[in-house]
């Protein structure tokens, strides 16, 4: 399997999803949240015509965590942020290295896991993105390993050697129908049939 998809959030701005499904898009990734309180106000729309266009469609939140409650805390926006939602991919955590979590990088390993593990009890498939360099520096690998990996390295080929189901290879993708530029995955997994199979995602 080797599936074209894109990550979306309100900086690609208001797509046409009419014309992302007709080029060789199959899956999308759509940020639902950031931190403790924050929304993609993007998110229901790029939802609604992702699916209407006949995609795949995930939901991402993007982690500003310093503890585990934080983590907790955050994870409870999350699932609030996509209730309600018909998801056939992965809820992922975004955990990058960033002003706030690079206060944090000795709890980054539980962080992650705090999370994920809240998203699994809600009834849903979890996955963690993160970069290349984080995964084999920042990560207690034995910790992670029990959930999927979306793996960011904007280069011609992935060279991570640990386990991944999606590879982000750029942030400047060129898609019909989205006017900014966007980043561009590749999915290895049938995560939709995965989800289906195993009941999860309240679908």
């Amino acid at each position: 399997m080797n599936l074209q998809g894109i990550d979306v959030s309100t900086y690609q701005g208001t797509i046409d999803w009419n014309k992302v499904g007709k080029s060789d898009i199959h899956f999308v990734m759509a940020r639902a949240s950031y931190g403790q309180t924050g929304r993609d106000k993007t998110f229901a729309a790029n939802v609604a015509g992702a699916e209407k266009a006949g995609l795949n469609v995930g939901a991402y939140h993007f982690c500003y965590a310093e503890s585990v409650a934080e983590a907790q805390a955050e994870a409870k926006n999350f699932l609030a942020a996509v209730k309600g939602c018909k998801l056939t991919y992965p809820l992922v955590l975004d955990l990058e290295y960033n002003t706030n979590t690079a206060k944090a990088v000795a709890l980054w390993s539980d962080i992650a896991v705090a999370f994920l593990r809240a998203v699994e009890n809600a009834g849903y498939f979890a996955m963690l993105y993160t970069d290349k360099y984080s995964l084999e520096s920042r990560f207690d690998a034995n910790k992670i390993a029990p959930f999927a990996v979306w793996v960011a390295q904007w280069a011609g080929k992935c060279s991570y050697k640990g386990a991944y189901g999606i590879w982000q290879n750029s942030d400047t993708g060129n898609i019909s129908g989205i006017g900014a530029a966007v980043d561009t995955d590749v999915c290895y997994v049938d995560y939709a049939g995965i989800i289906a199979r195993a009941g999860l995602n309240h679908l």
